[in-house]
């Protein structure tokens, strides 16, 4: 299930943020891990973008449990000084491989359709295998490299197809 993130999902952010498997693609070495302070804040972020924008990144929730699994979404972002929408996920290692990030980011991208964008673009590093596949499973396009956060990235992009109305 994905819905807008609660104050109540700091407990599921700290510990999907702090997880080593998901440091190692957001924050690989020799970057410092990602702290719980940082979740926290990373969370408030995510809460103004929607109170702000309308629309941000959804909390992942495993339905019937409200266990959550991870972030999906879209959200304002800049790469290389250009103010750009970015198609982000996250989900906790020990859900990966049901589809979830998949799923996420079609209805992110079902989402910018709804909200009339352009475009969205989806970052991950070069080596990061499993994210690179959901960017294409979503129908983004592999642009080039960029550098964003201090880090080489991929960049892919999703357009809208001309004539398309909202």
């Amino acid at each position: 299930m994905l819905r807008p993130p609660e104050r109540e999902d700091l407990a599921g952010y700290v510990q999907v943020f702090q997880r080593p498997e998901v440091n190692a693609w957001l924050r690989p070495e020799p970057f410092a891990p990602i702290t719980a302070a940082e979740a926290a804040a990373m969370l408030e972020d995510d809460l103004r973008h929607w109170r702000e924008r309308g629309f941000g990144p959804w909390a992942v929730i495993e339905e019937g449990e409200e266990r959550y699994l991870g972030r999906v979404g879209l959200r304002w972002t800049t790469v290389e000084g250009e103010a750009v929408i970015e198609l982000a996920w996250t989900i906790d290692p020990d859900h990966h491989g049901r589809g979830l990030a998949t799923t996420g980011a079609l209805a992110g991208l079902e989402l910018a359709r709804e909200l009339g964008l352009e475009e969205v673009i989806a970052l991950a590093l070069p080596a990061n295998t499993a994210s690179r596949r959901v960017a294409e499973k979503a129908g983004m396009v592999l642009e080039g490299e960029v550098e964003h956060a201090g880090l080489p990235h991929v960049l892919y992009r999703w357009r809208r197809e001309p004539g398309l109305g909202p």
